[in-house]
């Protein structure tokens, strides 16, 4: 996040990770599962749970990956009885956008998952990903032109029409920049929100009947549901229903918002399911760019 107050510059960027977690008691006593045991570890660094904080930025309800947050349930301490099992999120702001060598701890015992090797991989190869083939579009709208570069002499009427990580790092830059030039006179609020979620190895079933296109999971769970055809490519010749096993969703949503003056607002969601072997099966995308004069 990136802001200007009256009281001179303040450049500030909040990072957090986000588990999910199943927690089962499979003692025969209860146990008392304490949040404030539970940490993230990298390197010498400690972190420990916090609360994810989005107030600031009021588009959050457009963005699929912190509307989905939302819903879910938060874990706290809770008690368990024998055989009981709580599912749940917890939350930890981190210094670092993206690192792979975070430790989930529970006191001094780590918490280790062959999920969370393939959800690493499966971030990688979305945020590598050249978008351009896939949507048949090109990264950036300037103003009202698609280009495969961006036009800084029409900033910040500059939109994506599809994001990955050099695509988010462009705005990163270019906004922070705009920020440090303002002047307390004509102050420049830019708030960024850069958000991937991961779901591994899951069973679904595609099923593009229009009007409607569904992706849903073996336990009926509706991971797409939409019927903006147009938005969505099958990276293969089947047309028809396909039930796909073992695979890895990654759901991105991108925010950005400031210029009050002028009104830039920017929503983008995109979902990319690929196989156990890190193919690309299908994206999609959904985004708003528009700016009031």
């Amino acid at each position: 996040m990136h802001d200007n107050s009256e009281t001179g510059y303040n450049i500030a960027e909040r990072c957090y990770a986000v588990y999910g977690l199943s927690i089962k008691n499979n003692g025969s006593n209860n146990l008392n599962f304490k949040l404030n045991k539970l940490h993230v570890r990298d390197g010498d660094y400690i972190f420990n749970t916090t609360n994810l904080d989005t107030t600031d930025f009021s588009g959050r309800s457009k963005l699929d990956v912190l509307s989905d947050l939302e819903k879910e349930n938060i874990i706290g301490n809770v008690t368990l009885s024998p055989g009981q099992t709580i599912n749940g999120s917890v939350v930890f702001q981190v210094n670092s956008l993206y690192n792979e060598s975070f430790l989930l701890m529970y006191n001094e015992t780590s918490i280790t998952s062959t999920s969370i090797g393939k959800s690493i991989e499966a971030l990688r190869t979305a945020e590598r990903y050249n978008y351009s083939v896939a949507f048949a579009i090109p990264p950036y709208r300037n103003i009202d032109v698609d280009s495969f570069e961006p036009n800084l002499e029409v900033y910040p009427y500059i939109f994506p029409n599809w994001v990955n990580r050099s695509i988010f790092e462009f705005f990163d830059k270019v906004d922070s920049e705009d920020v440090l030039r303002s002047t307390p006179n004509d102050k420049h609020l830019s708030i960024i929100v850069y958000a991937l979620k991961v779901i591994p190895e899951r069973n679904i079933t595609i099923l593009p009947v229009k009007p409607r296109f569904i992706v849903a999971d073996d336990t009926g769970e509706e991971l797409i549901n939409t019927s903006e055809i147009e938005k969505i490519s099958v990276l293969r010749n089947e047309a028809y229903k396909m039930n796909l096993s073992n695979v890895t969703f990654v759901r991105t949503s991108f925010g950005r918002f400031g210029h009050l003056g002028i009104g830039i607002y920017c929503y983008n969601n995109q979902d990319v399911i690929m196989d156990d072997y890190q193919n690309i099966i299908l994206v999609r995308r959904s985004n708003i760019g528009m700016h009031a004069p």
